[in-house]
């Protein structure tokens, strides 16, 4: 009886691996696991838990693909494409909030034509990307660059990082149309879940650390370090997202580097520069450790 629990919370951590992957080795797996002598154990080891885990994020980070390192690369850039589109989308909404609050309902059409068509066309183009729709993503891209601008300079002016989206993501996007026949695209539901966490990092409250009282600020240095420590045990077994986390750290960088004459941004997060040439530098190391570990399997 403990056997055939323990069994099934095994086959609920295997949901971890792609499900082609499942079908063909979960009963391996599971034999492996559990073997042939009688236990008593009714839960997993956490140290069995996290291996599995860790071994499904490596499989769909493409671990075990014929080319690791060709998948690591071309899902790598559509995942940041998608991520950068996401946070563009949700910085956006959050501009948007703010403006209506703060006067906006007296003059919605301005509001609108500030920001709300930018922000219509940049959900299209992140909803036609998410759908696989990449050509159509590409020109929903491309015109959320340009038309809103023509229309309003407010975003443009401001260097806002929700302006800089499209113009990081389309480029990656196009580049994303040459990715080759045998490099297969990202699995849906997984690059939505890709998508959660690199914005679940950027949503961590950084400013907190510049509050002067000490209590508040010990609490945000722990959530700052919990949360990179998280993502970082995360992308290093799925390294793709080594990869996905560039182009999101760029719009921030974009933006206090456009602002840095006017408002002293760059001053006031002096982090965001060191945090785009480190992940730069990661995800150079995540490609070319994983085409010398393809070399030696080969």
């Amino acid at each position: 009886m403990s056997s055939d629990v323990l069994e099934k919370r095994y086959r609920m951590l295997l949901r971890a691996y792609p499900a082609d992957y499942r079908r063909e080795r979960a009963d391996e797996l599971i034999d492996t696991l559990i073997g042939d002598e009688p236990t008593t154990r009714r839960w997993p080891s956490a140290r069995e838990a996290a291996s599995l885990v860790r071994g499904g994020l490596r499989v769909y980070g493409g671990g075990t693909a014929p080319r690791p390192t060709a998948v690591l690369f071309w899902q790598g850039i559509h995942l940041g494409a998608i991520a950068v589109l996401a946070l563009g989308v949700l910085i956006g909404l959050d501009d948007i909030v703010e403006a209506f609050q703060f006067g906006g309902l007296s003059d919605p059409l301005t509001v609108l034509r500030n920001q709300g068509i930018h922000e219509i066309v940049l959900i299209a183009a992140l909803v036609a990307l998410v759908a696989g729709r990449a050509r159509t993503a590409a020109v929903l891209a491309v015109t959320a660059a340009v038309v809103p601008t023509v229309i309003s300079q407010y975003l443009f002016l401001n260097g806002l990082p929700q302006w800089w989206a499209p113009v990081v993501a389309a480029p990656l996007i196009v580049l994303g149309l040459r990715r080759p026949a045998d490099v297969p695209p990202a699995p849906r539901a997984n690059a939505v879940l890709v998508t959660a966490g690199i914005l679940a990092l950027h949503l961590i409250p950084a400013g907190g650390l510049r509050m002067a009282d000490a209590g508040p600020r010990i609490v945000v240095a722990v959530m700052v370090v919990a949360g990179i420590a998280a993502f970082l045990w995360v992308a290093t077994a799925d390294q793709r997202l080594l990869i996905a986390v560039v182009p999101t750290l760029l719009l921030g960088t974009l933006h206090q580097l456009d602002n840095s004459g006017l408002t002293g941004e760059l001053l006031r997060r002096p982090d965001a520069l060191p945090s785009l040439v480190v992940a730069v530098l990661m995800a150079v190391v995540a490609v070319v450790s994983t085409r010398q570990r393809q070399r030696t399997r080969a």
